[in-house]
């Protein structure tokens, strides 16, 4: 039996060029961590129906939330998006393009009302019906803008028209879909509101004790290969001996990322004096922005409050 629902689309724009034009390990890393957020946003009792490469698909059924609601939800996940890429453009350590033009990336909203039907495939289950075919056809429309909140007509009438303390500036216009018809929709885009986004918490510091112990290795190669070679944690089984695989946090490389070379074949005494090593190659190349011929890596790493 088909209920009424909300369907919600929050979709990243730029994504094609992103991915096409940079390098495609950390444009992947970058947008899974955004698709994350976004999904990790919702407060609203929204279904994940499916991630759709780019996009979000969200969908709700029973009783429907009011206008005030649906665009508070909205925002959520439009400053949470912009202050992750702030967070990525601060600290980020990596010079590649992916990591470099991340900063980009925009994020725009489809709110659709209407039927859908629950079908099961396999383990899954997968929404389906016009109305889901009439949501994603509003992701190509004419709104000159890549950040806003396009709410269809029907979902208008289901939500209600005030949208409470946001005080968007909303617009009408239609869109013609062949087989489909002429869709009606309200849109408010979202290029002022960035300004109203705080900006997001500082970064904990990390301290460097050195020791006694001092480890120097001269590689004849330009410093910037090098850097970029030591920063990118994907690629440290190609040249790192005994690493097998890498055990990281699906982000960008940047400050205070977190990630484990796994050494399944030396003893333990050694396994922990790499590991030590390589926290502190992290700490020195994520703190300076100094690069160096020379890496100096000793002594234990600790944070700002001493731990």
């Amino acid at each position: 039996m088909a209920e009424r629902a909300i369907i919600l689309i929050p979709d990243i724009s730029g994504f094609t060029g992103f991915t096409g034009a940079t390098e495609i390990d950390h444009a992947a890393h970058i947008i899974t961590e955004l698709l994350e957020l976004i999904v990790a946003s919702n407060e609203t009792d929204f279904t994940l129906a499916e991630i759709e490469g780019d996009a979000v698909l969200f969908y709700r059924k029973g009783e429907p939330l009011r206008r005030e609601q649906l665009v508070d939800q909205c925002l959520r996940m439009f400053a949470n998006f912009h202050q992750r890429l702030r967070v990525i453009e601060r600290d980020t350590v990596c010079q590649c393009g992916a990591c470099q033009t991340a900063s980009n990336l925009t994020l725009k909203f489809i709110a659709h009302f209407g039927y859908i039907k629950e079908i099961k495939i396999a383990q899954f289950v997968k929404a389906t019906g016009i109305d889901m075919i009439v949501a994603h056809r509003l992701l190509k429309n004419d709104v000159d803008a890549n950040e806003y909140i396009l709410i269809t007509e029907p979902c208008c009438s289901a939500v209600g028209q005030e949208d409470g303390g946001a005080k968007l500036q909303w617009a009408k216009s239609s869109q013609a879909y062949e087989t489909i018809g002429i869709i009606g929709y309200e849109f408010a885009t979202l290029t002022d509101y960035i300004a109203q986004i705080p900006e997001p918490p500082a970064p904990p510091r990390f301290v460097v004790e050195k020791g006694d112990d001092n480890l120097e290795i001269m590689i004849d190669a330009p410093i910037k290969a090098v850097y970029q070679t030591l920063i990118n944690v994907d690629k440290r089984p190609e040249w790192l001996d005994g690493v097998d695989t890498i055990d990281r946090e699906m982000t960008s490389e940047r400050i205070n990322m977190r990630h484990n070379c796994v050494f399944p074949r030396i003893e333990a005494d050694q396994h922990r004096r790499l590991l030590r090593f390589l926290r502190t190659t992290r700490a020195l190349f994520g703190e300076g922005g100094n690069s160096r011929n020379r890496l100096d890596a000793a002594g234990s790493l600790r944070d700002g409050t001493g731990r």
